[in-house]
């Protein structure tokens, strides 16, 4: 193959990665601002400028759209997540600050994101694709925190009769609530205020957060 030819080459899968992109992006501001059900090809399509025929090309059926649509706002999620809690060599504590700090903020916690990702919270119980696809990527995002939870713990698993696994399923729950919070209430909740609240349920069970509390 020349380098004329790869040059060619590398253009059309980036033109492919780009015309993709196009879609789902156009997938999530109509789950944002009419729901799932007002998905169509044809919708996707005309948003993003592109024919239905590259819809259909790109995408086989619109339940391959819409899990490639949540699938990509996961893994953005995700390696928020990952990279605050493993990107480091701060202190546990420190690092799981970040990392509430990343998920309470934008990108991530982003309007038109968290709209989508409720709507699909929504329908995932009647959606075995779906409710697998969270609950694995939310067995992962616990686990890892109660991991670095363990290094706070000084070989204690459970604190004030709670276990390590409880205290990271509330704190995710904790950061679900305030997403959802954002959404039904803009401006009520500030990324501060909800930041704060997390570090203070955990200051309840790790002394160490206290001091980051007060800074």
């Amino acid at each position: 193959m020349t380098q004329s030819t790869k040059t060619e080459a590398l253009t059309r899968a980036e033109q492919k990665l780009k015309t993709r992109s196009k879609l789902l992006d156009a997938t999530i501001d109509i789950i944002a601002s009419e729901g799932v059900a007002g998905v169509t090809f044809a919708k996707v399509s005309g948003n993003a400028g592109l024919s239905r025929g590259l819809c259909s090309f790109h995408f086989e059926t619109k339940e391959h759209l819409m899990l490639e649509t949540l699938r990509m706002l996961y893994k953005k999620t995700d390696l928020a997540w990952r990279s605050a809690l493993t990107g480091s060599d701060a202190a546990p504590e420190r690092r799981l600050a970040s990392m509430i700090k990343v998920l309470l903020s934008p990108p991530i916690a982003d309007p038109r994101a968290l709209a989508v990702l409720v709507a699909y919270w929504g329908i995932a119980p009647h959606r075995e694709t779906y409710l697998k696809f969270f609950t694995e990527g939310d067995l992962a995002y616990e686990e890892s925190i109660e991991e670095v939870m363990r290094e706070l713990a000084d070989g204690r698993e459970v604190i004030h009769g709670m276990s390590l696994r409880a205290i990271a399923v509330m704190l995710t729950s904790m950061i679900d609530g305030i997403h959802v919070q954002y959404l039904i209430a803009p401006g009520r909740l500030s990324c501060g205020e909800g930041v704060q609240g997390c570090l203070t349920f955990l200051a309840n069970f790790f002394p160490q957060f206290i001091s980051i509390m007060n800074q």
